[in-house]
């Protein structure tokens, strides 16, 4: 029976969120290639090479997230594949998708100066982890996290939500934008062990936790892959610790190989 699922989940693909990914990723290639001129004289280059692969691989994260069967088996099946959903999106589609903008696109929405000031409050690094561990934290408490499952209007918002908080988290980090640069590279080492820390306690209470927290999985026709209720909740938390781990500790590295280390020389 499981068996039977497993291979008539394979089935469900989302139409619609291809076709607004199409639709998205089409507008980015136009409006930064042949029709930039539109923003006047601020637009520069087209987008180099390696942004339009950023551009490429964000938006197969995106596919991979909402448009594949791993929407419908995250949403009715698995704990475990929704955490898979929210990491892709948070840990490595946002990042790939801000480092594939060019930096004359965010000079063009920053001549709107009441833009610019809540983007420069967003990007504040206190501001910017205080958000997304808000955003993310509590959307994992059961309560919100099991009506995002079942109202599927909220369930948008919520990945919205993600979605904008993960941009400004990771903007510290990745920017090369002169107006609002990325931090230096000893505070950005900071900043990016308290990144990890914001996804550190919905990590732990779901780890550690004894009984379902997600009710809605304990209703699902069939159990998946073998998994219990609680290896798939468990199976879940750890997801979350490895992908957060690790898109942290890439940029760790490489702010670290940044350091000048003679600075601490006697």
């Amino acid at each position: 029976m499981a068996q039977l699922a497993a291979i008539h989940i394979w089935h469900y693909w989302v139409w619609s969120a291809f076709g607004i990914g199409f639709l998205l990723w089409g507008a980015y290639l136009l409006l930064t290639g042949p029709y930039r001129r539109i923003f006047g004289p601020v637009a520069g280059d087209a987008p180099t090479g390696l942004q339009q692969f950023y551009m490429t691989l964000g938006m197969l994260c995106y596919f991979f997230a909402f448009a594949s069967p791993l929407d419908h088996l995250s949403d009715d099946y698995l704990f475990s594949a929704h955490m898979v959903q929210h990491m892709v999106e948070v840990s490595v589609m946002v990042p790939l998708l801000l480092k594939a903008l060019p930096n004359w696109l965010w000079s063009w929405s920053f001549q709107w100066q009441p833009f610019k000031r809540a983007f420069a409050f967003m990007v504040n690094p206190f501001v910017s982890l205080i958000t997304f561990f808000l955003v993310f934290d509590n959307f994992h408490w059961p309560p919100v996290y099991e009506l995002a499952l079942v109202n599927e209007p909220f369930h948008v918002f919520e990945h919205l939500m993600f979605f904008f908080a993960a941009s400004f988290l990771w903007w510290p980090i990745l920017s090369t934008h002169p107006d609002f640069p990325r931090l230096k590279p000893g505070i950005r080492l900071l900043y990016i062990f308290f990144a990890f820390d914001t996804m550190t306690p919905p990590t732990i209470l779901i780890l550690w936790w004894n009984s379902p927290l997600y009710l809605h999985y304990t209703q699902a026709p069939v159990r998946l892959f073998g998994l219990s209720v609680m290896s798939d909740q468990k199976l879940g938390s750890v997801i979350m610790a490895v992908f957060g781990f690790v898109s942290n500790i890439i940029p760790a590295l490489a702010a670290f190989s940044q350091v000048d280390m003679t600075k601490f020389d006697d």
